[in-house]
């Protein structure tokens, strides 16, 4: 796609030229956001901004990140280096800490995580806070830093590089309804009219090595495979197919559970439903659920209210699910501790207190002690025979599927197995169903070798281009 031509921007007194994707953003806004991939010239954009606006009135501006370690982990150089490009080395002060420039303008740097909500309140009377590397900004430091930047007319920009869906930045701006007085824009490379060169080359080696990181990394999209994800590839590879998407609960095929359980920690419920196509396994995922600081009598009632006695509770427990008709359930896969372990009080063991709630012992299937490589080699086994209903709460499975990666040793850069996080939950307990449930592809018949004997006409070399003297034409 051909670079958009720059215009000059109100301020061309100065020499700054902005590209057309970002030229909405200079207009006044209570939020201003620009995010994408790579080489789109966000960062340059907002600190060419924020220099000609010091220089040009009174400014106070907050450039703020998650974490900042050290004054180098801010955009503190990058805006030195526009005070140069636009010859504006005379009339600001350049000091360890913070940029000071005329008529009392005044550049800071901030980390949120030295903030709290004591202490920044000092930010109340800054007229921009710019937020960069937004993707990292947790939803706390979001919450902390809207209601503080509230000098009349102020501004709080932010600038990111996509990553998740999930992450606090995209869930405010792209999550439901925009907030008012707000302007966002999506700008990428192609967008940038001083893109360099080499760049461009970066971008086409990427595209051609890993089009599914490329498309991350330069088209801003959202992260699907991160570094050392165990089923990534293979839900990319189910999202080509069409197998995420429209298959809800189908009532003629009864439905499996599988779980991992938690005393201190979340609970996690996978549902399938398994059909066959010409004696190939179907697996369905039609629905998900996670909890935590629950007991058993909370989540049967509310994850599976088919076992609900009380009829006015298990129509009230099923509307919250979205169910319009109940689940015909026919095994339920456990943690292989299921028999040993207490949950909740008193001293039954899990699969009493599960009976005691419903579950009949003959659905309950108690799983096989595995490690975790077994149990993710019979994940990947698994996930090419399965579809996903697209409903909100498997998403947010999916997700933690996609998400669920090897623990990184940063220093060293060494995996270490397995990581135990938010994610692990749904892993393990999708792990349950895929180790226990039995299914396999069938064998493919091996086909005997055809022989082909070869013609002149496939063993001629292919003719010269005219005029090229170092290719062939084939």
């Amino acid at each position: 796609m051909a670079s958009q031509q720059p215009f000059n921007s109100p301020l061309s007194i100065l020499n700054v030229e902005v590209s057309r994707a970002l030229a909405p953003l200079l207009q006044p806004s209570r939020y201003k956001a620009a995010r994408g991939g790579r080489g789109g010239a966000k960062s340059h954009f907002y600190a060419e901004q924020i220099i000609a606006r010091c220089f040009r009135q009174k400014t106070r501006v907050a450039c703020i990140r998650e974490v900042q370690a050290t004054i180098k982990d801010s955009v503190r150089e990058l805006l030195i280096q526009k005070i140069q490009k636009l010859g504006l080395g005379k009339h600001f002060e350049i000091l360890e800490t913070e940029i000071r420039g005329p008529r009392g303008s005044l550049i800071v740097f901030k980390g949120m995580q030295s903030y709290n909500a004591e202490n920044i309140k000092s930010l109340e009377d800054f007229d921009i806070a710019w937020v960069e590397e937004a993707q990292t900004f947790s939803e706390k430091s979001l919450r902390l830093l809207r209601p503080t930047i509230r000098k009349e007319g102020s501004e709080i920009w932010f600038s990111w590089n996509t990553r998740f869906e999930t992450d606090a930045v995209d869930k405010f701006f792209f999550g439901g309804e925009r907030p008012k007085n707000s302007i966002v824009v999506e700008v990428n490379w192609y967008d940038n009219p001083w893109v360099p060169q080499v760049l461009i080359e970066e971008k086409d080696t990427d595209y051609a090595n890993d089009p599914e990181m490329a498309e991350h990394v330069w088209g801003g999209g959202y992260e699907r495979i991160s570094a050392g994800a165990y089923y990534a590839k293979h839900i990319a590879a189910l999202e080509r197919i069409g197998r995420v998407g429209w298959f809800p609960y189908d009532p003629a095929l009864p439905v499996f559970t599988s779980w991992d359980l938690g005393v201190d920690d979340y609970t996690v419920i996978w549902f399938f439903q398994v059909r066959y196509i010409d004696d190939v396994p179907r697996v369905r995922i039609i629905d998900f659920y996670e909890c935590s600081d629950m007991g058993p009598q909370e989540i049967i009632p509310s994850a599976m209210p088919e076992y609900t006695k009380g009829l006015q509770d298990r129509v009230e427990a099923m509307l919250e699910l979205g169910r319009d008709q109940p689940f015909k359930y026919q095994r339920h896969f456990f943690p292989h501790d299921i028999g040993t372990r207490e949950w909740g009080n008193g001293a039954k063991s899990r699969i009493q207190t599960v009976n005691q709630l419903g579950l009949p012992l003959k659905q309950i299937k108690r799983g096989v002690a595995q490690n975790p490589e077994d149990r993710i080699n019979a994940v990947r086994q698994l996930l090419p025979m399965c579809e996903f209903h697209q409903s909100k709460r498997v998403m947010i499975g999916l997700t933690h599927l996609r998400r669920y990666a090897k623990k990184v040793n940063e220093k060293l850069g060494l995996y270490l197995g397995p990581n135990h996080n938010e994610h692990s939950h749904a892993a393990d307990a999708f792990g349950e169903f895929a180790v226990n449930c039995g299914l396999k592809m069938p064998e493919a018949k091996p086909e005997k070798p055809k022989l082909i004997e070869p013609t002149a006409t496939q063993w001629q070399i292919p003719p010269v281009d005219e005029g090229r003297s170092d290719r062939i034409r084939v």
